[in-house]
Formats: structure tokens, C-alpha cells, sequence
């Protein structure tokens, strides 16, 4: 008998309870004025007082049961949802190690690229335009470049989430990536206006045409 069965039955047994009671009484009635009429009380009254009795132990009996079924039913609801934020947190682990490894390479990363980049900035300054690395030279305060790194990284929602407020919106964001590539393609040309002007006319020649190409594009 599954849990809705036993509800059912209960409900129904409790029903034929308070019919018992109700007959019983009549009952008890009717044996007293037989008592008073010096007649014999018939066994009625006996019968339905036990049958009253066998009610109560099975209406006894169920509400046990139904206890320890939902006690079971909640035992085992409670096993799924121990067993489910088990493997979620086993899932969110593998998150967090990834968020871990992230920060401490990015710990590791930028320091080096920064002693890096103050060690060939000097260089690259007198030959080209070094606006888009330069600003990840700053140590004693909110560094402009690296927050532009972590909004086109993550967006502005990774920024607040690390307590950076900024003014620079994502369209200003830029990759590490990206503002190296710039410089680079700076440098690069300028090496081709060097090479443009070598006394070696094939060079020379070479590195007009390669020239004219970049600035074709744009």
C-alpha cells in the first residue's frame, strides 16, 4: 500500500469512526432502557464497542506507517537534494580552479610584463607611438590599462565584481593583445620607411611597396 493508498484508507477508517460512535450511543441507549424494562440488552452494544476498538488500532496502525513512508519520502527527497548540490559543487569546483589558475597567472603575468615593458618602452618611445602600451607602466594607483584589459576580458559586470569602478566603457576597452599589435604594426612600419630609403634599390623598392600597401589599408 503506497502513501496515497494509506491516506485514503485512514481518511475512510476515521469516517467509520465517527459513524461508530454515533451508532455506539444509540446503542448504549437502548441497552439502558432495556436494563430499566427488566429485558436483556442485546449484544449490539458488545459488538459495535469492539468493532470500535479494531478501528482504532488500524486507524493506530496506518497513522504509523504513513508516518515512517513519509519519513522515507522525505529522507529520500532529501538524499536527491544532497546528491544534486553534491555534483554541482563538484561542478563549480572545476569553476573555481579555473578562476584560480586565471588570477594566479594573470598574478605572475603582469609584473613581467611590466618589468618588460619598462625595459623596452625607452626604445620603442623614440621610434614610435607608444600611447597604447605606455599606461601599463603605472604601479601607484589604478593602472588605465589593465582595467581596459579586464572590461574587454569580462565586461564591465567582472570589473564591479572585483570592486574596480571606472569610467571606461567597453567600447573603450582594449586586449593586451590588441594594444601591443598596435605598437607593433608602428614599429613595423616604420622599419619600412627605413628600408624605403636604403641605397640597396631593390630593398628600397620592396619596402616602398609594402609600405603603400599598409597605408592603403588604412
Amino acid at each position: 500500500m503506497d502513501q496515497g493508498q494509506m491516506e485514503a484508507r485512514l481518511a475512510e477508517l476515521r469516517a467509520e469512526r465517527e459513524r461508530l460512535d454515533a451508532t455506539l450511543e444509540d446503542a448504549r441507549v437502548e441497552a439502558r432502557e432495556a436494563m430499566i424494562a427488566g429485558r436483556k440488552p442485546s449484544g449490539h452494544l458488545a459488538a459495535l464497542a469492539e468493532r470500535r476498538e479494531v478501528v482504532d488500532a488500524a486507524v493506530a496502525e496506518l497513522q504509523d506507517r504513513l508516518a515512517d513512508a513519509e519519513e522515507a519520502e522525505a529522507r529520500r527527497r532529501r538524499t536527491r537534494q544532497v546528491q544534486a548540490a553534491i555534483e554541482a559543487a563538484g561542478e563549480r569546483r572545476e569553476l573555481a580552479a579555473a578562476v584560480d589558475d586565471a588570477v594566479a597567472r594573470l598574478a605572475a603575468a603582469w609584473p613581467a610584463y611590466q618589468d618588460a615593458l619598462r625595459k623596452g618602452l625607452g626604445a620603442a618611445a623614440s621610434v614610435a607611438d607608444v600611447s597604447p602600451v605606455e599606461r601599463g607602466l603605472v604601479t601607484n594607483r589604478q593602472n588605465d590599462l589593465l582595467v581596459r584589459v579586464l572590461i574587454a576580458g569580462g565586461g564591465l559586470e567582472l570589473s564591479r565584481a572585483l570592486g574596480v569602478e571606472t569610467a571606461i566603457r567597453p567600447r573603450h576597452a582594449t586586449t593586451l593583445t590588441d594594444a601591443e599589435g598596435r605598437l607593433a604594426d608602428g614599429l613595423h612600419r616604420e622599419l619600412l620607411r627605413l628600408r624605403a630609403q636604403s641605397p640597396q634599390p631593390n630593398v628600397a623598392r620592396e619596402a616602398q611597396r609594402e609600405l603603400e600597401a599598409l597605408e592603403g589599408e588604412g
